[in-house]
């Protein structure tokens, strides 16, 4: 506007101007107001521009936020922060941390790697509050450092272990609550960072915080809906999601898989002469003797009320009896509250196997056959497990008259 009014004013005034200046006045006068003008026509195509930029960056980051609230899966939450913070936001280097009670903070994703259980190599402890990461932390506010080595309150032991020589830090803060921080900048001094850059940086942590806090939530929640409440092993709705997985990846990669199911043998006298209460810290006892029998690939869920499944990948017949044998060994010499008032006077257990594909090609057979094998063997006499040799024959194994490995193979 002030443009177009000084124009006005130019054009009225050239005439008296120029009809009393030299010729050699007229085109230095000329000269200059030609600059001038082309230098507001610059500053207005870079304003328009800059204002363009702006809008644009508006745009993208609105759109990151948006994907941030919207996914519930902790990991990808995790990727999709480091994604847009290395890519989007032009950094060599990214690194989320969570802060854990005794002040260590947990590298959880770095460009490349994410993994909830941390990455030991960018883990450290926070020993010292007056450095930048212990102020960031106390005070909840992003702090920016243009060059690591010019910035005495910068701990180089850190920042030279995530090869940084510029760096911004980002708290996550959720209702005045720090879950943690977010380490991102480069190995290269090559960005001048500006008040902007980081208004901008901060939105999208702040929004990170958030997303990060509802999939932790999200995923406890999950957590909750396959754990059985009582003996915190996987509950039935889970056991059938996974058995019928893991048959599907033994038939994809030509493996075996065994399935037993356990029955805790005359539970129901058991809770009848000795109470409820007992008979759930009975269930959770079993529960925890059965995981330390078990390998880390192993699946163990509460099939039904006293019943137990049990999921032994890559484990042929003769293996998953050794397993079986050996959990109802312990269980059955180990010393339960009230075992005297059981029929043998001890808790014992019945267990049935079948192994895919030996007795069959489908899941749900298979815990069909599992479960016929574990009914024989209540059949038989309990105490004892069988194994499911054919789909129309089941053979009785006898181990009584001889202890079970120490541990599971």
């Amino acid at each position: 506007m002030l443009i177009i009014i000084f124009l006005f004013i130019l054009t009225i005034s050239f005439t008296e101007i120029f009809g009393w200046l030299n010729p050699l006045s007229r085109i230095f006068t000329s000269a200059i107001i030609f600059i001038f003008l082309f230098y507001q026509y610059h500053r207005i195509r870079q304003f328009g521009k800059a204002k363009s930029l702006s809008q644009e960056e508006l745009t993208r980051t609105n759109e990151i936020i948006h994907a941030l609230l919207t996914t519930m899966n902790l990991n990808k939450l995790l990727s999709l922060i480091m994604n847009n913070l290395t890519r989007e936001k032009n950094f060599d280097s990214a690194f989320i941390y969570f802060i854990e009670k005794d002040n260590t903070l947990r590298c959880i994703a770095t460009k490349g790697a994410v993994t909830l259980s941390g990455i030991r190599r960018f883990t450290f402890t926070l020993e010292d509050r007056d450095k930048i990461i212990g102020r960031t932390i106390k005070s909840g506010l992003p702090v920016m450092v243009q060059d690591t080595k010019k910035n005495y309150m910068v701990d180089r032991e850190i920042t030279d272990k995530l090869q940084l020589k510029q760096c911004i830090f980002l708290p996550l803060v959720v209702q005045d609550k720090i879950l943690g921080l977010i380490i991102t900048g480069n190995s290269k001094t090559k960005i001048d960072f500006t008040s902007r850059d980081l208004s901008v940086l901060n939105t999208i942590s702040n929004q990170a915080a958030i997303a990060l806090r509802n999939a932790q939530l999200y995923s406890k929640i999950e957590e909750l809906s396959i754990i059985d409440e009582l003996t915190q092993i996987y509950n039935h709705r889970f056991f059938q999601q996974k058995i019928r997985e893991e048959v599907e990846l033994a038939r994809r990669y030509n493996s075996i898989l065994s399935l037993s199911i356990i029955d805790i043998d005359f539970f129901k006298n058991y809770n009848d002469r000795n109470g409820h209460l007992a008979g759930d810290t009975c269930l959770k006892q079993v529960a925890k003797i059965i995981l330390q029998s078990l390998r880390k690939t192993d699946i163990v869920a509460r099939y039904g009320g006293e019943e137990f499944a049990i999921i032994l990948p890559a484990t042929d017949k003769f293996g998953a009896t050794r397993i079986i044998e050996k959990i109802r060994y312990d269980i059955e010499r180990y010393p339960f509250e009230f075992r005297h008032n059981q029929p043998a006077g001890k808790l014992t257990i019945s267990a049935g196997i079948a192994t895919f594909p030996d007795d069959t090609k489908e899941s749900r057979k298979l815990i069909e056959l599992a479960d016929q094998s574990l009914y024989q063997a209540k059949k038989l006499g309990r105490n004892r497990v069988i194994v499911c040799v054919s789909n129309t024959k089941i053979q009785q194994q006898f181990f009584q008259a001889r202890p079970p490995p120490s541990r599971p193979p």
